[in-house]
Formats: C-alpha cells, sequence, structure tokens
C-alpha cells in the first residue's frame, strides 16, 4: 500500500509539506500541491481519511447517541432503520457511525465524553429529545455539531429532523375510531412518555374530542415492574374496544397481555414504525410507517450544515409519515 511517506518521498519534499498538499492547504504553493496531488494518482495513493481528519482535529466519525435504556433499545427496529439511513450517508461523505449507548443519561454521557475526548468526535445524531438530557448540555457548552431525531424542547433551538407527530396521533385516532370504529379507545405510551408519545397523545385527545368518544391513557410498565400492574388496569377496563399504541412493540406488547387477561375479546389495534413485516394471525394490526431510514439520512445530512437561529430555516426539518387509507 502506497503511504503518504512514499509520495514525500519521491516528490522531494517532506511528509508534513505531501499532507498538506494533499489537503489544498493555501500555505502550499498551487504548483507544489497540483505535482503532489498528480504524483499520488500515478501511485494509487488511497487516503487513510481518519488519519486525514485527525490533522483537522476531527475524526472521520459521527456519533449516534441512543436514548438512555436498560433495556435492549438498541434493537428496535426503529434504530436500526434510522441507522441504516445514517450510514448510507456517512459512507457516501467517507465517515463512519460510532454508537453510544448506556443504561442511564450518565452512562451514555461517560460514553460521548469519550469519544470527544479520546477520538475526537465532533459531530453526534442524537436518536431521541428530552427535557434537560445532560448529553446535549454536555453538547451545547462544548460547542459541537449535532443533531436530534426528535424535536427538543422550546427552550433550545437545537436543529433536529421530525415528523408531525401531533398530526401523527390525529392520523392514528382518526383510523381506528372513523374506519375500524372503536368507540372506547385506549391510548397506550412507554413508562419513560417521551415527547414524541405526549405530541402523539395530544393529536389522539383532539380527535376523540371531535368525534366525542371517551377515551383512556396507560403506559405499559417497564421490563422490570411487576406485571400485576398491568394486568389489575386490564382487568378494570374491560370495556376497551380499540388501541392506539407509540410504537409497534409497545402496541404489540399491550395486545398480548389483553389478550392474556381477555381471551375472548378482539380489538383492533393500531401504532408506529411498519416493524413488523409478516401479518399477525388473529390480531386486526394497522402500523404507520414514519420512515425512519429517510429520518435518518436527513439528520445525518443535517449535521454537516452549520447551525443557524434564523427562524424556520432549513436546519429544522419535519418529513411526512404514512397515510393510513
Amino acid at each position: 500500500m502506497i503511504t503518504i511517506r512514499d509520495i514525500a518521498n519521491q516528490a522531494g519534499v517532506s511528509v508534513s509539506t505531501a499532507s498538506r498538499a494533499l489537503n489544498d492547504n493555501p500555505r502550499i504553493s498551487a504548483a507544489t500541491r497540483r505535482r503532489i496531488q498528480s504524483l499520488a494518482a500515478r501511485l494509487g495513493y488511497v487516503p487513510n481519511y481518519n488519519a486525514k481528519s485527525l490533522t483537522r482535529g476531527e475524526a472521520n466519525v459521527v456519533g449516534v447517541v441512543f436514548p438512555p435504556s436498560q433495556s435492549s433499545t438498541q434493537g428496535n427496529p426503529f434504530f436500526i432503520d434510522a441507522m441504516r439511513g445514517i450510514n448510507r450517508v456517512l459512507t457516501e461523505r467517507q465517515y463512519v457511525l460510532s454508537v453510544a449507548i448506556g443504561e442511564t443519561s450518565d452512562d451514555v454521557l461517560a460514553n460521548v465524553s469519550a469519544m470527544v475526548d479520546q477520538a475526537k468526535v465532533k459531530r453526534f445524531v442524537l436518536l431521541y429529545s428530552h427535557e434537560d438530557d445532560p448529553v446535549a448540555d454536555y453538547l451545547r457548552l462544548a460547542g459541537l455539531r449535532f443533531v436530534i431525531v426528535g424535536q427538543p424542547s422550546v427552550s433550545h433551538d437545537d436543529d433536529y429532523v421530525d415528523n408531525d407527530n401531533v398530526a401523527a396521533g390525529e392520523a392514528g385516532a382518526t383510523y381506528l375510531i372513523d374506519k375500524l370504529h372503536a368507540n372506547r379507545p385506549v391510548f397506550v405510551s412507554s413508562a419513560v412518555d417521551w415527547p414524541y408519545e405526549q405530541n402523539r397523545r395530544q393529536g389522539f385527545k383532539q380527535i376523540a374530542t371531535k368525534r366525542g368518544v371517551p377515551t383512556v391513557e396507560t403506559q405499559l410498565p417497564r421490563a422490570d415492574a411487576p406485571i400485576a400492574s398491568i394486568t389489575e388496569w386490564l382487568e378494570n377496563h374491560p370495556n376497551i374496544d380499540g388501541i392506539l399504541a407509540t410504537d409497534d412493540l409497545i402496541g404489540l406488547s399491550f395486545y398480548q397481555r389483553w389478550q392474556q387477561v381477555h381471551p375472548d375479546a378482539q380489538v383492533p389495534l393500531v401504532s408506529y414504525n411498519r416493524s413488523i413485516s409478516l401479518p399477525l394471525p388473529n390480531v386486526n394490526f394497522h402500523s404507520i410507517d414514519l420512515y425512519p431510514e429517510r429520518l435518518g439520512a436527513a439528520a445525518a445530512e443535517l449535521v454537516f450544515r452549520k447551525h443557524s437561529t434564523e427562524a424556520g430555516h432549513e436546519n429544522r426539518i419535519i418529513l411526512p409519515f404514512e397515510q393510513l387509507n
């Protein structure tokens, strides 16, 4: 393999001069840059992009930050699809991704700070948003470039890519009530109750109010919570005739528990992410595709743009979601 030292020796210059010439550094004359770049092309030199970027004080790496979780969040199909979109864009730019995960916010923060201090990572995509997030606070304070998949709190002007989750909640509720004829639907979210879940709940309640339909809400307990809590709730709500859940995994988990308590009751389920590829027997299941791969790709493109604080600028992107018919 041809190295930059080989090029420097053949060109009769120092390694630093060869490196600067290959990076189009204006401190090197245009004639010398052309000569060394031409020599590199003839020799078939392939740059080490990570080393090249380190001369700029930045690795050719984008950190992808998962929400803190004690469960296998990283196995959620939404995140896998989002990472697929991120990776496609990074590959085109000759970057790679590095993942930060942890059970707590402190664990994730330690992972991210190590990326910054030890690996010189200066660009990040956060796959979540919530109030007072120490990771986002750290990145803001350090002046590092980051983009959120999800809508940040109103107290910050972070750049983000998201769906309109209020509208998504309205769409799910409309389909459940108008098409699937639910008259006593339940809205099911996670125990964390992320901002996107709050927005979908808002849309759900707006449509239910317009239709004059009574609603109930519940949260799926954490994996380590006693199952008796949700079992008791299900026993106390036997008249539910429709489910709107904030994602497929939450919806199907809730439905399975519902069936255990009410084995003879068949209720329709509407959720989000289109992460179940095969039809489910004996389940009236409908999922709204949020196109996470597009969200990830848009976030990866955005992380290479400069941040702007102008209202309505293109660094805050709302992408469409699938409409059920």
